[in-house]
């Protein structure tokens, strides 16, 4: 199990923090292991004691945008430091339920599960005695019912919702969950839960259930919405839902509070920023709206492509028709270091501005925005000089590109030796000529953003140390 998980809970536990792990138990052992959330109920005397844990073990809040948030219901994210997990706490400080896709009614057990919880032997966290669990399963069931939707999801997952149901039944006393309904719900009838009870377990007709749950949601009047309002919204998160992955669009609509964060890799070349970059955006892509972008070699967008294509063309037919050539010293050397034509430099700051105007706008909706490499006044900024006519109107107009690109929020610069940046490039397919992987070396020593948080990271140390060390920057930044 994973060690950052039973830390955290022997926190809990040692300062008397109300707490249950309330549902899905049956997969307790993995949920502790990170595959899946953990659903915490929390009690309102130890809101604040919490509140300190999570804080203490840097768990960030995080929210769903565009989705109906519920009452008393929160998604916090915690980082293993050690391997990079991450940890989802999905956390109810009320018992706000009754759906996959929408919850919409509050049954008031939480004093039944708290005062009727054990700690498990075998993971040291509190959950609730299997009558207690085995009422609340079955409500829940029951009021999904009524819902097109929630009915299908519910027969989609009838297999591990029957496994549940059977591990909760082989543990519990049924007189004593019997005893256990009518003292905490005296709503709900004692005669209807043991006909619910009994349709799951005999998983009876659709229609039958169907019956059942509409029963029961009318003996739980407490809703976040009218009935009618919360079955439209649910229906309407489905069908969005369903789209989106038959379109494949893989963008997440979770953010971490309060908002995105523009994290740029810089460094000279060979230096692990482009490793490092891909492998936080890999990180992260599973659980929040994340994207990742190459500023050194930037999407061409509509207005340069005409441009680009000839450019293209140019140098295709350079390949079988002889140019006289007319090469200053100055035009050599550029060669010599690999340095692109003015005409290129200026391109190159319209597509990087054109990218980071699209990709600010998700910025500003909560994305994490992960860039390989970034415009600044030593390196991948303004490169034009030059006294002539032309080249004093491209360099003005790069420079106003350049200056129009938003402030990174944290740059990690990545960095490493010389010899060692010399001995990666030659390993790489296509090494870069030495001359100028020497030159981006120096100008990296200069890279400065006055306006952003910058860290170094030395990568001449293993990776996966390099890596986590990364990772942890990142996440401490995250939610501040």
């Amino acid at each position: 199990m994973n060690d950052f998980i039973l830390d955290f809970f022997q926190h809990l536990n040692s300062k008397d923090i109300k707490y249950c792990h309330f549902k899905s138990n049956n997969n307790l052992i993995p949920a502790v292991n990170g595959v899946d959330d953990l659903d915490l109920l929390v009690g309102s005397c130890s809101i604040d004691s919490f509140n300190e844990a999570l804080s203490y073990y840097g768990f960030r809040m995080a929210h769903d945008r565009g989705v109906v948030s519920t009452p008393y219901v929160y998604h916090y994210f915690g980082v293993d430091p050690k391997s990079g997990l991450l940890v989802h706490l999905h956390v109810y400080f009320k018992i706000v339920t009754g759906g996959s896709i929408l919850k919409n009614h509050w049954i008031r057990v939480e004093k039944m599960f708290l005062e009727n919880r054990f700690m498990d032997e075998k993971t040291n966290v509190y959950i609730p005695c299997a009558e207690a669990d085995c009422i609340l399963f079955v409500i829940r069931k029951l009021i999904e019912q009524p819902s097109p939707v929630e009915n299908f999801l519910f027969h989609r997952d009838l297999k591990n919702i029957s496994a549940e149901l059977t591990w909760l039944i082989s543990r519990l006393n049924r007189e004593q969950m019997f005893d256990m309904v009518r003292e905490w719900l005296p709503e709900l009838d004692l005669n209807l839960f043991q006909k619910s009870l009994d349709a799951l377990e005999n998983n009876t007709s659709i229609f039958y259930k169907i019956k059942l749950g509409i029963m029961v949601r009318k003996s739980f009047k407490h809703t976040v919405q009218k009935p009618i309002v919360a079955e439209y919204v649910r229906s309407y998160q489905f069908v969005y839902a369903y789209i989106k992955g038959k379109l494949k669009v893989k963008r997440k609509n979770r953010y971490i509070l309060p908002g995105g964060l523009l994290v740029a890799f810089v460094g000279s070349e060979a230096s692990g920023k482009s490793t490092l970059s891909k492998d936080v955006f890999n990180w992260l892509e599973e659980r929040f709206d994340v994207v990742h972008i190459h500023l050194g070699k930037p999407k061409k967008n509509w207005r340069t492509k005409p441009i680009w294509l000839l450019i293209s063309v140019y140098s295709y037919l350079k390949k079988f028709i002889r140019f006289k050539s007319h090469q200053t010293q100055a035009s050599k050397e550029s060669i010599a270091l690999n340095l692109p034509n003015p005409v290129v430099s200026w391109l190159d700051s319209i597509d990087r501005n054109h990218a980071m105007k699209k990709y600010f706008y998700m910025l500003m909706q909560g994305a994490i925005v992960i860039t390989d490499r970034y415009p600044s006044e030593s390196m991948d900024g303004p490169r034009i000089t030059g006294q002539s006519i032309f080249l004093k109107f491209l360099s003005k107009l790069e420079k106003l590109n350049y200056s129009n690109i938003p402030h990174p929020d944290i740059v990690i610069k990545a960095e490493a030796p010389l010899n060692i940046t010399l001995a990666r490039n030659n390993k790489r397919r296509k090494p870069e000529p030495e001359a100028f992987v020497r030159m981006r070396y120096q100008l990296a020593k200069e890279i400065n953003f006055k306006f952003s948080e910058m860290v170094v990271i030395d990568t001449t140390d293993d990776y996966p140390t390099t890596l986590a060390a990364v990772r942890n920057v990142i996440w401490n930044r995250l939610g501040q």
